[in-house]
């Protein structure tokens, strides 16, 4: 039998795997090496796609926070 997943378990989940997507957009060399091998232009859209998606993570890593979490002093 399956067993419920907690939701403190399921934002620590999706909270990892944003972190996870992050790292690979940002640091992984051979979509650096794709993007910087055609014309400048679109690596130019990459480095702002990507900056811009970490950033949209930022907002979704906060709205995944736990009310417990907030509520303990």
């Amino acid at each position: 039998m399956s067993q419920a997943v907690s939701p403190s378990v399921r934002r620590s989940n999706i909270r990892r795997a944003i972190f996870a997507f992050d790292l690979v957009i940002l640091l992984a060399p051979p979509i650096h090496w794709f993007f910087s091998s055609g014309s400048g232009v679109m690596s130019v859209w990459y480095f702002l796609g990507s900056n811009a998606l970490v950033t949209l993570s930022l907002f979704a890593l906060w709205m995944t926070g736990s009310k417990d979490e907030e509520a303990t002093p």
